[in-house]
């Protein structure tokens, strides 16, 4: 009823960002991969979706700072992805699937879940804990009081010409499951929205999934060794998401497979997310 909503697809105008008024962010981003049970990631693919080569969980803890959209704020941010293929109505893509991704902004998760399409909720996060000198790096993520979350980085080395990329990103579609349910008693009128979006360009169009460019970020990466822990909880503890975090520490670590860090700065504008679209289910 008030017009879309301001944030970084959209200026307070009702136009378009422009580079000068996004001026530069940071963000310091860690990534550890590890090896679990093909079966128990299996059991969480919505309709359409396959696991694709080996059973790889990458999870990314990360800061965001400067951000234009918030006015110079920033927020932590913890996501989780595996590799799938997805066949849809007209295409089939290769990429990765991310389930869940907490965030610590409401104002982030309200417009990337509703105009992304990405699941996210709501943690708060410690500061980023970063020593160079002494090559560690750590982040935890909690909710009223319970800390379901924390990893570490050790040993940490710089790469030389390091490939400008995200941790964990060897390329393909990055891809999200948008549901949301229909408004029913007990909600046994199914879904008004159930499909997967992505920012990989159509099939057929000739172009390229369009991640982050980072030509004109300033950029660095470590890599190192990693551990993570997921910290189950009760209902009392988090009412309304204990089954999603007992779900990821439901994933057995059966080997740590990576682990490493990046730290870049450039356009804030660069990362508004602003190509995503819908593969039309099959």
């Amino acid at each position: 009823m008030f017009g879309p909503a301001p944030g970084p697809r959209q200026h307070p105008d009702g136009r378009m960002w422009t580079p000068a008024e996004a001026g530069r962010m940071t963000a310091q981003w860690m990534k550890v991969g590890y090896r679990t049970e093909a079966a128990k990631l299996e059991a969480l693919l919505p309709p359409g979706f396959s696991l694709r080569g080996e059973p790889i969980v990458s999870i990314s803890c990360a800061w965001f700072k400067d951000l234009y959209w918030l006015a110079g704020r920033g927020y932590g941010i913890l996501s989780v992805d595996f590799p799938v293929t997805y066949e849809g109505k007209t295409e089939k893509l290769d990429g990765a699937l991310c389930p869940i991704i907490w965030e610590g902004s409401p104002d982030a998760i309200m417009t990337g879940r509703e105009e992304l399409g990405f699941p996210k909720m709501f943690a708060r996060f410690s500061d980023f804990h970063w020593d160079e000198a002494a090559g560690r790096a750590a982040c935890d993520a909690s909710w009223f009081e319970h800390r379901f979350f924390d990893v570490e980085l050790t040993n940490l080395v710089e790469e030389e010409n390091p490939i400008k990329q995200l941790p964990g990103s060897g390329g393909g579609a990055q891809m999200y499951y948008k549901y949301m349910p229909r408004t029913s008693p007990g909600g046994r009128d199914g879904s008004d929205i159930a499909y997967v979006t992505t920012s990989a360009a159509p099939a057929g169009s000739g172009g390229s999934v369009a991640n982050i460019n980072f030509d004109d970020f300033e950029f660095r990466r470590w890599v190192g060794t990693g551990r993570l822990n997921w910290h189950r909880a009760t209902f009392e503890q988090l009412p309304l998401s204990f089954h999603i975090v007992n779900g990821m520490a439901g994933l057995d670590i059966l080997e740590v497979t990576d682990a490493e860090m990046v730290h870049f700065t450039g356009p804030g504008i660069g990362i508004a997310m602003n190509s995503q679209r819908v593969v039309e289910p099959a």
